[in-house]
């Protein structure tokens, strides 16, 4: 039931109603209340709110989905910092020579990895609808995942609009492995990993194992997750170590395309969103988002981070969590903040 408005305005004034409200989240997350919502977790001023786990909760790695493209972009920046890619602007066919037929087309060849990354290759690739040429349901029955999306029909220029496709990020993966000279999981480990702490985390592959995953199926701990949110919180540090630039953490996070019918816009393989109800605090909602339940939140104005984890795959329920963000998370954090421009 959503909460009556009145009753919002009123407890958004007394920190007690908030952290009762979070302590009943986290008991009801702990029981099991909430069928296949396996982890919850909330940070503020990098302390921890909420660190609540479905009962028997053992580490086999929670496969977060699609917000696995979120990290790869994490690792583009990287890869970029280091001098390992130019820019943004460089046209993928010059990144992944083994394409160079694929790319002869003109207008393919104009495709830049800021298009992959913003999600408008121009490619007839749609995974929010069913029969298109370029879904990724299509591309799993496949073995070679990037000739299937190199041989995608092009359905207009590169950089004109968002179209969801998974395909984009097979591609960086490929491309990523290409410029550091290391296998996705072994770069991702020494550059971003291992600075965060981070020593669970298990990619999915294709081509037999020979290609990573980096458009889903990254199983990690849910204190893992919360520990990438909180790396983009500050800007790209971590215990005073620069891991990625405060300049890409910023290009990441800012909107660059906006979405057909969606309120959310996109930054590079982030959803960027921000609170509207005046009830509730005003911050940005940089996000990390997954099927089954998985969401990573970043909000600025708050010095907040949000995680959960689930296995809710293709149920409607799955956005539960994110209502809880809206309905009980925010108006706990109380305080109300600047709302963005």
């Amino acid at each position: 039931m959503r909460t009556p408005l009145s009753l919002l305005m009123a407890c958004a004034l007394s920190w007690s109603c908030g952290a009762s409200e979070l302590d009943a989240l986290a008991g009801e997350v702990s029981r099991g209340d909430h069928r296949d919502v396996d982890a919850v977790l909330l940070s503020r001023d990098g302390t921890l709110l909420i660190s609540a786990q479905r009962p028997r909760l053992r580490w086999r790695g929670i496969d977060i989905r699609s917000a696995t493209k979120s990290v790869t972009a994490l690792l583009v920046g990287i890869a970029i910092d280091r001098g390992h890619i130019q820019s943004v602007e460089v046209p993928v066919r010059t990144l992944l020579p083994e394409l160079a037929e694929s790319f002869e087309d003109p207008q393919r060849a104009r495709i830049t990895l800021a298009d992959l990354l913003t999600m408008r290759s121009g490619l007839d690739c749609d995974d929010w609808t069913p029969g298109s040429p370029g879904h990724e349901d299509t591309m799993y029955e496949t073995r070679d995942w990037l000739g299937f999306w190199s041989a995608v029909p092009m359905r207009e220029a590169p950089g004109e609009r968002f179209s969801y496709c998974t395909g984009n990020v097979i591609a960086l993966g490929r491309l990523l492995a290409h410029a550091t000279g290391k296998p996705v999981p072994e770069f991702a480990r020494e550059a971003l990993f291992q600075p965060l702490g981070i020593d669970q985390a298990r990619w999915a592959s294709w081509n037999r194992g020979r290609d990573t995953d980096t458009g889903g199926h990254l199983a990690i701990a849910p204190e893992g997750l919360l520990a990438i949110g909180q790396l983009v919180l500050d800007g790209g540090v971590r215990d005073g170590r620069q891991v990625v630039s405060r300049a890409w953490i910023e290009a990441m996070t800012t909107a660059h395309a906006d979405i057909p019918g969606r309120p959310q816009r996109y930054g590079y393989l982030w959803w960027i969103d921000a609170t509207r109800n005046p009830a509730l605090p005003g911050t940005r909602l940089q996000m990390a988002w997954g099927n089954g339940g998985n969401f990573l939140v970043v909000m600025p104005e708050l010095d907040a981070v949000y995680v959960s984890v689930g296995r809710r795959y293709n149920r409607p329920e799955a956005m539960e969590p994110l209502r809880w963000l809206g309905e009980r998370i925010l108006l706990a954090l109380g305080a109300s903040a600047a709302a963005p421009d």
